[in-house]
């Protein structure tokens, strides 16, 4: 029974976890240069395209946690930079952004929830 329970968890979790892949396609490569740019001058580790990396869910802190002397220094920086991309990569990122934020809000970890930016 307890190997049946395990055996149970251990899918649920396979597929929760396969639920929640960050799994959204890129705006565009002038946005993702703002982004990069503005992300890597703050914090030099800043990668938030590979969910794999140790600094992705601290990378996405400064696009998703509203409010915060950081994110406001990030959205000005990469806003500021968008304005000059395609307006076909504006209009994406501001399609996908709630989507991400929510995504970000339902999966960061409790550590990323409580750092201070």
């Amino acid at each position: 029974m307890k190997f049946t329970t395990a055996i149970v968890a251990a899918a649920v979790a396979a597929i929760a976890s396969a639920q929640s892949a960050w799994n959204f396609p890129a705006e565009g490569p002038c946005v993702a240069a703002c982004t990069d740019a503005a992300g890597k001058d703050l914090f030099p580790m800043y990668n938030d395209v590979d969910p794999t990396s140790p600094f992705f869910y601290a990378s996405l802190s400064y696009t998703f946690e509203r409010g915060t002397p950081s994110t406001i220094a990030f959205m000005t920086a990469s806003g500021t930079c968008m304005q000059n991309c395609p307006m076909t990569e504006q209009t994406a990122y501001r399609a996908s952004y709630p989507l991400k934020l929510k995504w970000y809000q339902q999966n960061k970890p409790t550590a990323v929830r409580r750092r201070r930016l």
